[in-house]
C-alpha cells in the first residue's frame, strides 16, 4: 500500500456513500481550519511564524482538476478533499503533520466525512503510526511503502 507518492505525505477526508462536500458549508468547514486560498486556486496552511510564510500542507478537491472556484462555491460540491504536505518542504515534520492530521479531522467532523489515506484505505490508529514512523524517518533512497 502506498500513503505517499515521493516525498509526498496524503490523507483524503471522503465524502459517506451516496454523498458530497458542497457549497458555503464545505468552505466554512475549510475556513474553519485555518487553511486560507491560494495559489494553483487550493487552499493552504501557513506557518504561525510572522517572518516566515511557509505552506505547512495544503488542500484540494479529490474531484480532478482539484482546484475550488471560490465565484462559483454556491455550485459547487466534491466527493472528497486531498490534504498532502511535501516532507522536504516543511521545517518541522511532526509538527506540520500534527496540524496537517488535526485538520483532516476536524473537515471529517464538521462535513460528516471519513478519514482515508493516500491510498483510500480506511483510517485508523495503526495508519497513523505508520505515516508517524514515515514522517519521523529519512526520505531519501527509501523504499515508498508505509
Amino acid at each position: 500500500m502506498t500513503d505517499h507518492v515521493g516525498d509526498l505525505i496524503i490523507i483524503n477526508v471522503i465524502a459517506k456513500p451516496g454523498q458530497h462536500f458542497a457549497s458555503y458549508d464545505l468552505l466554512q468547514a475549510i475556513s474553519a481550519t485555518g487553511m486560507r486560498f491560494g495559489a494553483m486556486n487550493i487552499f493552504h496552511y501557513y506557518s504561525k511564524v510572522a517572518m516566515d510564510k511557509k505552506t505547512l500542507f495544503s488542500l484540494a478537491s479529490a474531484t480532478e482538476p482539484g482546484e475550488f472556484d471560490l465565484n462559483r462555491m454556491g455550485d459547487f460540491s466534491c466527493k472528497g478533499l486531498t490534504l498532502f504536505m511535501n516532507l522536504h518542504q516543511v521545517p518541522d515534520r511532526g509538527e506540520a503533520f500534527a496540524l496537517m492530521l488535526s485538520a483532516a479531522e476536524q473537515l471529517a467532523e464538521d462535513l460528516r466525512g471519513e478519514l482515508q489515506t493516500g491510498s483510500r484505505e480506511p483510517w485508523n490508529d495503526e495508519i497513523r503510526q505508520q505515516y508517524q514512523t514515515r514522517i519521523a524517518s529519512p526520505t531519501r533512497g527509501e523504499a515508498n511503502t508505509v
